[in-house]
This record gives C-alpha cells, structure tokens and sequence, in this order.
C-alpha cells in the first residue's frame, strides 16, 4: 500500500508542474517555453473581464486528450450556450486539475486503511476528478435543453397569433425573439441575425438545428428548410408544428404522472412502511414482553 500511495503521489506533483508549466515537452515546446518567458508580460484578463487561458499548456493537454472527447466536449458547450468563462482549453485544463485533486483524495484515504475496496475507491476519485469538468457541462447543456424544450410550443403560439395578425413570418420569429426570455429566445434571436447577416434562410435554420439536441426543434428547423424547397406555405406548417408541440407536451406531462407512483414506491417501502409497523406493531410487542 505504501507503493501505491508513493504512486499516487508522484503523479499529483507531476501533472501539477506539468498543469502550470513548471515542465515543458522536449524540442518544438522548449522553444514555446523559452518564447513564452522572453516575451513581453500581458495582461490576465481580457477587457470582458474573462481569465485567458495559457494556449501552450491548454495545447499541451489537448495532445494527450482524444480527438472525440474533445468533439464531445465542444458538442457540450454548443448545447450548453458557450457559459461565460467557460471554453474548451479551460475545460481540457481542469481535468488534470480534477485529477490532482482526487489523486490527493486517494492518497489520504488509501494511506488510513489497506482495504481493497478502499483502494477501488480512491482510484474512483482520481477518474471522477478528471471527468468532473465534463460532468459539469453536460448538465448545464442538459438543463438548457430542457429550458427550450419546455419554451417551444408557447413561443410557437406567440409566432401563429404573429401571423393571424397579419404579420410575416420573420417579423413575428424576430419579434418572439426579442420579447421572449431564456435559452429558446437567444437562439431565435442569433437564428434572425444569421439570416439578416446574409446567411440564407436553409443555412440559418441547418445551424440551429446542429446548436440542439431537442427533436421537436429540430423537426421544425426541417419542416421550415422543406417548406421553402417545396413552396408551402411557411404559416400553414408553423400552425401543424405548434399544434403537434402542444400535443407532445401534454403527452409528456402524463407520462411523467403515471411515472410517479412507482417513483413513490422505493420511499414508501423504505420510509413509511417501517414507521407504520413500528406503531401499530409496536405497543402489541411491548405488552407482550411486560406479561411474560
């Protein structure tokens, strides 16, 4: 156990020195440390006030990151809005931070016992160390994506009213945009200035599409670029859309309520069952034992 703990303690000090640049690659990175010490010292914030990232130890990481977590972690933040302070170098550059951390973790826990158990445990730790950046994100994105999957067939509603009113189409998509709040309304409103960028209405509504993971937005995104290929009208296929998104979520509303009582079931059988047999069951066993 000893081995293990010099282990986990030799590699926290080395992607420590390695995480602050205190060691540097062999050939082409000498040159970029040596540039990087010679050059003339900047400032560490950027005028929006967000920390900049050291490009050469980020770049270090990411040559030791596979290409797909990398695409996944990109993916992540597309879907998660780009959160402010947040890239994909700061990303790379927290897990090994992560993992020091839990190497540490590992460290005092393994050197208190020399339990096999323990030992799995505190090598959980390290992993969840240096996966916990892309956990984070992940959730971000996932509630985000909730965010507009819960806002959608409303902002649809706003857009038909738009229209029976006599409003065009990207008026009234301009105008739910602007007036609207949340994830859903900052999407619209970057959907309406791609376009008015001169991006075409195809390639605006093919962005947004790859910006989600929600299928019913997605589904309208397709039904706008066939609507346009085909000459139909953009109107009459908002009204279906919006018409299927109510209908979805009221599905989906009644699914989560026939999931609730067998959600209920594990704390009724856990919590409240055992309460109840102790006071109905309870004063009978102590009478019980009193006349005997």
């Amino acid at each position: 156990m000893i081995a293990i703990a010099f282990v986990f303690i030799f590699s926290a000090i080395f992607l420590g020195a390695v995480g602050t640049g205190a060691i540097a690659l062999p050939s082409g990175s000498v040159r970029s440390r040596i540039k990087q010490l010679t050059a003339a010292p900047e400032s560490s914030t950027s005028t929006s006030g967000v920390i900049k990232v050291d490009d050469s130890v980020s770049g270090f990481w990411e040559k030791f990151t596979p290409s797909s977590m990398l695409k996944k972690v990109e993916h992540n933040m597309v879907l998660a809005g780009r959160p402010p302070g947040w890239s994909r170098e700061r990303v790379v550059l927290m897990k090994p931070v992560g993992a020091i951390f839990g190497t540490l973790f590992a460290v005092l826990v393994i050197a208190k016992t020399d339990s096999f158990m323990i030992t799995l445990f505190g090598i959980g730790a390290v992993v969840l160390g240096y996966f916990a950046p892309d956990l984070l994100m992940y959730n971000q994105a996932i509630k985000r994506q909730e965010e507009i999957q819960k806002s959608l067939p409303d902002m649809l509603d706003q857009i038909v009213i738009s229209l029976e009113a006599g409003v065009g189409f990207e008026a009234a998509l301009s105008r739910s945009g602007e007036r609207g709040k949340g994830p859903l309304a900052d999407e619209v409103v970057r959907l309406v200035q791609d376009m008015s960028l001169g991006m075409s209405r195809r390639e605006a509504y093919i962005a947004l599409s790859d910006r989600t993971s929600v299928a019913e937005l997605r589904s309208f995104c397709k039904a706008v670029v066939q609507a346009e290929e085909f000459g139909v009208s953009i109107a009459s296929v908002v009204r279906m859309q919006a018409k299927e998104m109510r209908l979805g979520r009221r599905l989906r509303a009644e699914a989560k309520a026939q999931q609730v009582p067998v959600k209920i079931l594990i704390p009724l059988m856990l919590l409240i069952l055992p309460v109840l047999f102790i006071i109905v069951m309870g004063p009978p066993v102590v009478n019980a034992y009193a006349i005997n």
